[in-house]
């Protein structure tokens, strides 16, 4: 459990951890969207579970903070440029739009001592992703829907509690815009089951364009949460992982996926991670990635797993499709000139790299005229030309 004065702000740290297929670099059909309405529950799961209690005195955990770890997490710094289309690479068809499925979500979440989330969901435009929860040992009138929000906005999430400046706790401004935001946005409420002491976290239903292709995945507890998926029958890659970590090294967070959302316009997930350390800390992680950018991660981590086995058509295929995922990505279109380059295609490597850089800019240049995957175009006046 955590105290009203322990609530703390979690700051974002992104591991850069690039999967990359050159080995000296370092590291568009439309979705349908879900039906969402806003929901209107007249008791919440938060209003029936039990207020956090401490079972002794509180322990100080100093400051936590929040870790989203992306195998990839460069982006493109503006607008590319170039496209797929324009630079001539081959098209890919990702088939019929079908059902976005998630193996292993949701899962029912034991509560026990971990004072989870229970009302959460978008903002009414899509830009805020709130979620809320009785995570501290307070209480004042107008709270019934959580005494700590967690507010997602531009990248960054910050919380708000109960203000504790008077002689008692109440609903503050900040509280309260959050509470207001998600009620009148696309809120759920997480179903609780007395008899079995758990929640239901939220389903995801709804349609991608890469459902011929990928099934997504969660793996869940321990220290780090992992999302990724499969592509066709391969082994999975989790190319995202949500972790918190505490100051003080003997009160360890674990973690659990408190909810997986979907965007109004159904293009994006929000991931939840709700990260516990004993009866103390409750926090919850949130990251959001556009359906295009979870499908691209996939395929280039699914392909470089065969470019190091040196299975480079297969490779080449994977980049491709990373490649036309997500455009604005500068990884794949470097590892798939690589591919080409490897293959002998100096066409298409011309025509990928020329991609990576219009997309990543001239740090491209610079690592290709090292990186030993160009061997064999080294000497061509189109390399000379798009490195120098």
């Amino acid at each position: 459990m955590t105290s009203r004065s322990l609530v703390h702000g979690l700051g974002t740290t992104l591991a850069l951890a690039a999967t990359m297929a050159c080995r000296s670099g370092d590291g568009a059909a439309s979705a349908t969207a879900p039906s969402l309405a806003p929901v209107s529950t007249a008791a919440s799961a938060s209003a029936r579970l039990a207020l956090p209690a401490h079972s002794g005195a509180v322990k100080p955990h100093g400051t936590a903070e929040a870790v989203v770890a992306l195998s990839d997490p460069s982006v493109a710094a503006g607008e590319p440029t170039a496209t797929p289309s324009s630079v001539g690479l081959t098209t890919v068809d990702f088939g019929a739009s079908g059902p976005l499925a998630i193996t292993g979500y949701p899962r029912a979440l034991s509560t026990g001592m971990r004072d989870y989330a229970t009302y959460m969901g978008y903002s009414k435009d899509g830009k805020s992703v709130v979620a809320c929860g009785a995570m501290a040992p307070l209480s004042a009138k107008g709270d019934e829907k959580g005494n700590v929000c967690f507010v997602n906005q531009g990248g960054v999430t910050q919380n708000v509690g109960l203000d504790t400046s008077g002689e008692s706790p109440f609903v503050g401004p900040a509280l309260a815009s959050a509470l207001k935001t998600l009620k009148e946005g696309y809120p759920h409420d997480l179903v609780f089951s007395p008899a079995a002491g758990t929640l239901a976290p939220p389903p995801v239903a709804g349609n991608w364009r890469y459902a011929r292709d990928i099934v997504l995945q969660v793996s869940g507890g321990g220290g780090a949460l992992k999302f990724g998926g499969q592509y066709a029958k391969e082994e999975v890659v989790y190319p995202v992982s949500l972790s918190a970590k505490s100051s003080s090294p003997d009160m360890p967070f674990s973690g659990e996926w408190n909810g997986i959302l979907q965007n109004p316009a159904g293009d994006e997930l929000a991931l939840l991670g709700h990260f516990f350390c004993m009866e103390w800390c409750n926090d919850v992680v949130i990251t959001r990635l556009s359906y295009d950018r979870i499908a691209s991660y996939v395929y280039n981590d699914t392909g470089f797993r065969h470019h190091k086995a040196k299975e480079y058509a297969a490779s080449r295929d994977l980049f491709l499709k990373a490649t036309w995922a997500n455009p604005k990505a500068p990884l794949p279109p470097y590892n798939l000139a690589c591919a080409y380059a490897l293959l002998g295609d100096a066409t298409n490597a011309e025509k990928a790299l020329r991609l990576a850089i219009a997309v990543a800019g001239d740090k491209v240049k610079a690592r290709a005229k090292k990186d030993t995957d160009f061997k064999s175009v080294l000497g061509a006046k189109w390399f000379n030309d798009l490195t120098g």
